[in-house]
């Protein structure tokens, strides 16, 4: 069955990472850009982590990174709000996923789909553009395939180009009362946007209003 792409605000909540290895890594460069706090419980790290914690503090990241250097206790669940298990031993990540369902916590166990109450979509983004690309875990190579596709469709910069629109809609709101015109100005906004190389200026959104308006 094909999973219900739920779009959540993890700034600030708690991810637990079980596992310091390779995939550990990618789930954190992954979810870095989101801004959650990060626990990452191994008794061994890759080098990457902690390149990765030093960079965090030093660029003064949003997501914050916390390396716990031992094996996994129950307890340290207790105050997350979602869970990757991705060790290397098959019957802890079983365990992990089991504890997680009965404490209600949303848990990824990598690889192994029937564990997980959620899963990590393929993603493409720019800026607070984000595509999630899923196969309901059937198969990763025509979801990076289908990402791919995405990528090239996705003009560059349109991510600035939706956070600068994001900044005229209280003005065309204040403007314009008709819901339809406000949905063609939109998009002529968008169109407009994209022909100046996904730019539109609050001078030429006003314009295009004043246009529309006229007509």
């Amino acid at each position: 069955m094909a999973y219900f792409p739920f779009f959540m605000d993890i700034e600030g909540q708690n991810c637990l990472i079980v596992g310091g290895g390779k995939v550990a890594c990618r789930k954190v460069a992954v979810l870095a850009d989101y801004g959650p706090r990060i626990r990452v419980v191994a008794p061994e790290m890759e080098e990457e982590l902690r390149e990765l914690e030093a960079g965090f503090e030093k660029e003064g990241n949003a997501c914050r990174l916390t390396l716990i250097g031992r094996e996994f206790e129950d307890q340290d669940l207790e105050s997350a709000d979602f869970v990757v298990a991705a060790t290397e031993d098959e019957e802890l990540n079983r365990r992990i996923s089991l504890l997680c369902r009965e404490k209600k916590i949303p848990v990824n166990v990598v690889d192994v789909q029937e564990e997980c109450s959620f899963i990590f979509p393929a993603l493409v983004r720019d800026g607070d553009i984000t595509v999630g690309i899923s196969t309901g875990g059937s198969s990763p190579t025509i979801a990076q395939y289908v990402k791919a596709r995405f990528r090239k469709a996705v003009p560059e910069g349109f991510g600035r180009l939706a956070a600068e629109l994001g900044g005229y809609r209280e003005m065309v709101k204040e403007q314009v009362a008709d819901i339809s015109v406000r949905t063609k100005i939109f998009r002529e906004m968008v169109d407009e946007g994209i022909s100046r190389d996904c730019h539109l200026s609050r001078e030429e959104a006003q314009e295009i209003i004043r246009r529309r308006l006229e007509e």
